[in-house]
């Protein structure tokens, strides 16, 4: 038997919440661990920070919901630089928060502050996984 009331049993969860004004397709995102604030790496190699709407109350009238619960608020860009050659891959805050790190298909893994953009660090990984060994066992570079 079909129901034609599937959409009263869609759960909330799979609404869309928000859209982010990218230029080009999202490829990873991460939450950072205290703030309000996601980064999306671009399918362009683009990695951007937004600040998500506070908590901020509405003070106009005497509901007490806070303002992101009732859609109000902006969603704020905090910086945006083209940090990899081909597409960023991936990305992951670290534990006490302060930095983002973002790797590519360029070979490059990029630290940088998390409030600025600015990178702070790099790393070469290669792009070949194979090492090759000669005879004896000998690691070639």
């Amino acid at each position: 038997m079909h129901s034609t009331t599937n959409s009263l049993l869609t759960p909330k969860m799979f609404e869309n919440l928000c859209a982010l004004p990218v230029e080009h397709d999202i490829f990873v995102q991460a939450i950072h661990t205290e703030e309000p604030i996601i980064s999306v790496g671009l399918a362009s190699g683009h990695v951007q920070s937004y600040r998500l709407p506070s908590g901020a109350r509405d003070d106009d009238d005497d509901d007490t919901t806070i303002a992101s619960e009732n859609g109000f608020g902006t969603i704020d860009n905090i910086w945006r630089t083209r940090r990899h050659k081909g597409s960023c891959r991936t990305l992951g805050y670290s534990v006490d928060g302060k930095s983002l790190y973002s790797a590519g298909t360029d070979g490059i893994v990029k630290v940088a502050d998390c409030m600025t953009g600015q990178v702070t660090a790099k790393i070469a990984v290669p792009l070949d996984p194979w090492v090759a060994f000669s005879e004896g066992s000998r690691v070639q570079y």
